[in-house]
C-alpha cells in the first residue's frame, strides 16, 4: 500500500440494541423494555493517516457487512408495541461505516482511540407496503480503545 494510505479488513463482535422507558422511570435499570442484538461484523475500510512524531491521526471509511448471531429481549411493560416479541426478520445487515481517531506508537506497542458511526442500509424487520414498519435500520455509534502488540517484523 501507499505511504499514509491503505485498506483495513476487520472481524468484530458487536452488541447493539435499544432501551425503552415507557413508564417514565428515567433510570436505565428500571426501563420497561430492552432488546440486545449480537452480530458478527466484517468492515472493509479505506484507512488514511498522518503522523506527528509518535502520534498518528487517522480516518477510516467503507462498507460493512454483519450477521445476527443471537438476540434477546426483556419486557416489563404493560403496553405491547409492534416490535415487542417480534424476532429479527433480516439477520444479514449491510451499511456504511466511518471513523476517526489517533494512535500513539511506543516501539512494538500501539495505544489507540477511535470513534465510529455506522449507518445500516438494510432493515431488521420487513418493510414492504402493508408491513408494520417503514424503516427499522440500525444506527450505531461506538468508541473503541485498543492496545496492539507487534509480534514479528519491523519495530
Amino acid at each position: 500500500s501507499e505511504n499514509h494510505f491503505g485498506f483495513q479488513l476487520e472481524c468484530n463482535y458487536l452488541e447493539s440494541g435499544w432501551l425503552e422507558d415507557q413508564l417514565g422511570k428515567k433510570d436505565p435499570k428500571q426501563y420497561s423494555y430492552s432488546r440486545q442484538l449480537n452480530y458478527m461484523e466484517i468492515p472493509f475500510l479505506m484507512h488514511t493517516y498522518t503522523s506527528i512524531g509518535a502520534t498518528r491521526f487517522f480516518l477510516n471509511i467503507g462498507p460493512k457487512f454483519s450477521y445476527l448471531l443471537s438476540e434477546s429481549e426483556s419486557n416489563r411493560s404493560l403496553v405491547s408495541l409492534l416490535d415487542h416479541g417480534k424476532r429479527v426478520e433480516h439477520p444479514f445487515q449491510y451499511g456504511v461505516l466511518g471513523g476517526a481517531g489517533f494512535e500513539v506508537h511506543m516501539g512494538p506497542t500501539v495505544l489507540g482511540l477511535e470513534g465510529r458511526y455506522c449507518y445500516n442500509l438494510s432493515n431488521i424487520f420487513k418493510d414492504a407496503i402493508g408491513d408494520n414498519f417503514v424503516t427499522s435500520d440500525l444506527q450505531v455509534v461506538t468508541l473503541n480503545l485498543y492496545l496492539l502488540f507487534q509480534l514479528t517484523g519491523n519495530k
